[in-house]
Parts: C-alpha cells; structure tokens; sequence
C-alpha cells in the first residue's frame, strides 16, 4: 500500500469564510484518507487596524487560540499545499508563496488555490505566486453556490490526483 497522502492547507481568514473553506478541503482531504495539517497565515496588517474592526478583532483572537502559523518543516513534508485566500487581503498567501523555496525543493508538489466564488482575479496571483515557487498549480473545482462543499470536493480531488502522480513515479 502506498504511502498516505500529505496535505498542507494554508490559509488566509479575517471573518471566518476563508477558514471554513479551508477545513472543508481539509476534510474532503481526509475523507480520502490523507494526512492534514491546517495552518492560518498570520495578519500583515498592523494591530491598530485590526483593532478598529471589531468583528476581525474577535475572529482573529479565536483563530489565534484555534490554530499556529505554518512552519517551515510543513511544506517540505507536504504532497499537496492548498492554499485559501479571501477575495480581500493583504498578499497573505501570496508572500507566503514567495517564502515557500526557502524552505526547500518544491518540485512535483500540487498546489490548489482556493477562494469563495472561484474569483479568477483573487486566483491569478495566487496561482502565479505557486507557480514562481516551483509548484504543480491545480485550478479550483468550486463551481456553483455551494462553495463549502466545492472545497470539500476540491479536497478530495486533490488527494486522488496526488495519489495518481505518486502512482506514476512509482
């Protein structure tokens, strides 16, 4: 039997939204029997911004208890890093792609870009960003309303084509 499939999902969540996509491409991720790790980016913007919006303020101080920064270890133990962003940040995932080959070969690992609504100009950086990195860049199968379940099957797709790549080096 081979070796389970690794999966880093990284995201990028002021209010909630982004994360809960991420945790249903984690889940689709685990429903196909791969490893996860789920790591949130850290905010780029200054505490004094964060602070005036209340709502941000709460989510951000839950997430904070909820979940650790990614490490450079994790991208390096990965097969496939999904990478959530919202349709409004501050580059958070794409600085995060631009750090990924300091962290080691990238090569042959998939990356899944992901956002609600399937915003190809929110994608377009993030894709780019992966793809500078040395990244396999997947498009996101999220169609239609339902974007939670489109992340859990995203997920699930992900994982099938990594275990086939794997497959196919053999």
């Amino acid at each position: 039997m081979p070796d389970p499939i690794k999966v880093l999902v990284v995201f990028y969540s002021r209010y909630g939204e982004t994360e809960r996509l991420a945790l249903a491409a984690g889940l689709g991720a685990i429903q196909e029997e791969a490893n996860i790790r789920l790591r949130r980016l850290p905010d780029r913007a200054d505490a004094a911004t964060i602070a005036a919006d209340g709502q941000w303020s709460a989510a951000l101080a839950r997430m904070q208890r909820d979940y650790v920064a990614p490490r450079p270890a994790d991208p390096v133990w990965a097969d496939v890093i999904i990478l959530a962003t919202p349709p409004r940040s501050d580059g958070e995932v794409d600085a995060y792609c631009a750090s990924l080959p300091e962290c080691g070969p990238m090569a042959g690992k998939l990356a899944a870009p992901l956002t609600a609504g399937n915003d190809a100009g929110v994608l377009r950086g993030v894709y780019a960003s992966a793809a500078c990195a040395g990244l396999l860049v997947a498009p996101s199968a999220i169609e239609g309303a339902d974007a939670i379940g489109g992340a859990r099957l995203h997920g699930r797709a992900l994982v099938r084509a990594a275990r086939a790549l794997q497959t196919s080096r053999g």
